[in-house]
């Protein structure tokens, strides 16, 4: 079992003298938890466990020596790994620095101590770093602490990281999720693992309808002596696949890139037509009951393209040319340019991360664009592992802080890769007293961690 605690310390900038002392305890998240447990359905999706278990630890240091500063309370409950929308990050650290970013403090190696069962790890700020009110601490991964929580990216530092920190020919999934038998056409999208060991497909098939096809491995104990059971690869048979069709009076257009996933494992799709696509067609499908919740239709105010476009929050998510990323309220009344131009592609999509965030597709891997509010965005560094046409999968197999994403080409024989979230909360410490940080003062941020 892991406690800690925390010591932060306010010295005077001019005497060096300590000022004020905060001493407070933690309680620990499953983040640490969710990254060494999954489900057994890891093996029959070909994740060599072993592999991966020795890139993840030990643990120390790169997964839990990094500090997240919050300028509010954040509630302590176990499952919360990332923290809600409207927590700002004021400062953060992870390994050394010594540069210009006001956020960002360093590591301090002469003090940090590690013994058989426990670590006190030791971060500065100067005068000019994480200056506000902080109510809350959270440890955090070693490139969590570099990069901090939706805050303004630097070069290399990474809001992901994949596992193995190889090349993406290195993944650690086999399942090749393009392969589909039992239908035949060209628009075939993975959604991911939506339940244990089901994996799920999306399909245009040039009419009227919403095709789903599952794939699973088959239960060895329930194998007949005729039943095939091979790799869900396009060598072997599949082991079980069945389709589903949800009818509709219209195509589903552009499928492959005007859609996402939201927590409820809801198809929510988006349809433009018409003059200038202002005419937005919505329908919501839940892939686990394949029935439809919600159909309506909006009129824009102005002319957007026809993809990728999203359905968020109340809020439609299209680009408007030589504009940029405009987001429509549920009137079609257009609240304001959410990012520039240069932003989105045509042929990747948005995705919803974490349930409250939306990741907006982008021209340049090396960054993912976060709309926090509907309005507001954040350009992050992307992740270490910088290919083009990256998809965000869901996978019931996994939990926060990992993910998988999806390398959409056709030449990457191994296209699914397992990554983790890097500025996640492995503790929630909510402070006793708000400290307030000013130019007049250095910190220093103390944080004990033990193993009973």
């Amino acid at each position: 079992m892991l406690k800690g605690k925390s010591t932060i310390e306010l010295f005077d900038s001019v005497t060096g003298k300590k000022k004020e002392e905060y001493k407070d305890e933690n309680i620990v998240t499953n983040a640490i938890n969710n990254l060494l447990d999954w489900n057994g359905e890891m093996l029959a999706s070909g994740v060599a466990v072993n592999d991966m278990l020795a890139r993840l630890t030990p643990l120390y240091p790169n997964y839990l020596r990094g500090v997240l500063l919050w300028d509010d309370i954040i509630q302590e409950n176990q499952n919360n790994i990332l923290p809600p929308p409207g927590i700002n990050c004021l400062g953060h650290a992870g390994g050394h620095y010594g540069a210009e970013n006001p956020l960002r403090g360093t590591w301090n190696q002469n003090e940090t101590v590690v013994k058989e069962n426990s670590v006190k790890m030791v971060w500065d700020f100067a005068t000019d770093k994480a200056n506000g009110v902080i109510k809350s601490i959270s440890l955090t991964s070693s490139a969590g602490g570099d990069r901090g929580w939706m805050t303004p990216g630097e070069a290399g530092t990474f809001f992901r990281q994949r596992i193995n920190n190889g090349s993406s020919s290195q993944s650690l999934v086999h399942f090749a999720p393009s392969v589909v038998n039992s239908v035949t056409n060209t628009s075939t999208t993975y959604v991911g693992e939506l339940r244990k060991g089901i994996h799920t497909h999306i399909l245009d098939r040039n009419d009227n309808s919403l095709t789903i096809v599952e794939q699973s491995y088959a239960n060895p104990e329930a194998l007949s002596i005729f039943d095939s059971a091979g790799l869900l690869t396009s060598s072997q048979p599949h082991c079980k696949e069945e389709l589903f069709t949800v009818a509709s009076d219209e195509r589903f257009s552009n499928l492959a890139t005007n859609f996402i996933i939201d927590k409820d494992y809801n198809l929510v799709h988006v349809s433009l037509s018409g003059t200038g696509n202002r005419n937005v067609r919505i329908r919501t499908v839940n892939l686990i009951t394949k029935q439809v919740i919600d159909d309506r239709r909006v009129t824009l105010d102005r002319n957007v393209q026809a993809s990728p476009a999203a359905y968020f929050k109340n809020r439609i998510y299209a680009t408007v040319a030589s504009a940029g990323i405009h987001a429509f309220n549920e009137g079609g009344v257009s609240s304001g340019l959410v990012a520039g131009n240069n932003v989105t592609s045509s042929t990747m999509r948005y995705w919803c991360f974490a349930g409250d965030y939306l990741a907006s597709p982008t021209v340049s891997a090396t960054n993912n664009l976060f709309i926090i509010d509907g309005i507001n965005a954040v350009f992050t560094q992307a992740g270490n592992d910088v290919v083009n046409q990256m998809n965000l999968c869901n996978s019931s197999s996994m939990k926060l802080p990992l993910i998988t994403l999806l390398h959409e080409s056709s030449a990457n024989s191994y296209p699914k890769s397992i990554f983790y979230v890097t500025p996640y909360m492995a503790t929630i410490n909510n402070l006793q007293m708000p400290v307030t940080k000013t130019e007049l003062n250095s910190m220093k941020i103390t944080y004990e961690l033990i193993q009973e």
